[in-house]
């Protein structure tokens, strides 16, 4: 039976893949992961048959993770390797899938597997449109952008573990000196079920305070459009939401200010519900919202916030 390999260094990422193969069938699965995630409860009930844990996962070299990836697909019958659509790991597969000659596909939304041929879907010229791509070289390395997937519930197995200690390239790297984590705002985006997110329309870093304020009274997590992030620096980057930041599916996505440019609604188009406010009639944020509100921000947000604390006192 062939394999696929799920490679993420953070436990939602693992599950959110394993909810990808699951969408397909794909039962027999593996994982390249570090060895913090071992023990974890959620984790046990995947069914996977296989984990390859790694000490200092996250301070590996590109080059280390690649020769010992390399290792574990050569020669085994694998059909998909499988990473979340970022940085480290597009350039990881990058490398990996050039020494085997496989095909590597980027920023995979949706994938089929019907009478033996793979196809995955993926944003292309910007985000306007989705192009299919039929796979033929196998083993196939696909990173995927996060879209609330869920795997499906499994009692919990015991799973074999291989330890492969801390990965080495065996050639003269950096040192590693420290190792200071960003510090990060609420809860992982890619699993909440409500999200408030802020754009341009506002026009000082304190009044986001405005949608703060809203988000609390909602049980919200806050995000934002690139402009916010990127080159305003009011907001941490993790907190982007968009074609080249996170990818998200809640039920209710409320946009507050955001113009609504293609390359920020593909990364929110799996929402449930979509409120746009934003006081231009014309803003294409208005073409994909479930409802609009084209008044000014900082006169709905206001009275929106007060109707909410007469509704739920305990939360004012």
């Amino acid at each position: 039976m062939k394999r696929s390999l799920i490679v993420a260094g953070e436990l939602e990422d693992v599950l959110g893949l394993r909810g990808v193969l699951d969408s397909v069938g794909l039962e027999y699965a593996e994982a390249f992961v570090p060895d913090r995630l071992l023990g974890e409860r959620a984790v046990e009930t995947l069914g996977l048959k296989k984990i390859y844990a790694v000490e200092r996962f996250d301070e590996a070299q590109s080059e280390a993770l690649a020769g010992a990836l390399r290792d574990l697909v050569t020669g085994a019958d694998t059909l998909l390797v499988l990473a979340p659509s970022r940085k480290m790991y597009r350039e990881l597969f990058a490398r990996v899938g050039q020494s085997l000659a496989s095909a590597c596909v980027n920023d995979c939304t949706n994938i089929s597997l019907e009478e033996g041929k793979l196809v995955v879907e993926r944003p292309t010229l910007g985000g306007g449109y989705v192009e299919s791509l039929e796979v033929k070289r196998f083993p196939a390395f696909l990173t995927f952008q996060p879209m609330g997937r869920s795997p499906r519930r499994r009692d919990a197995t015991s799973i074999e573990v291989v330890k492969l200690g801390a990965v080495t390239s065996g050639r003269r790297t950096p040192k590693l000196l420290s190792v200071e984590v960003a510090e990060r705002g609420g809860a992982e985006l890619s699993r909440a079920k409500v999200v408030v997110s802020v754009g341009r329309g506002f026009k000082k870093r304190e009044d986001l305070r405005l949608a703060e304020e809203l988000a609390r009274l909602l049980g919200a997590e806050l995000a934002c459009s690139r402009p916010i992030s990127s080159d305003l620096g009011w907001m941490p980057e993790d907190r982007h939401v968009g074609l080249s930041g996170r990818w998200i599916s809640p039920q209710l996505y409320i946009a507050i200010g955001i113009s609504g440019q293609v390359q920020h609604t593909i990364g929110v188009r799996g929402s449930k519900i979509i409120v746009a406010v934003n006081s231009d009639p014309s803003a294409p944020i208005h073409r994909e919202a479930d409802y609009s509100v084209t008044h000014d921000l900082y006169q709905f947000i206001p009275a929106l916030i007060k109707a909410l604390r007469e509704r739920s006192p305990s939360r004012g």
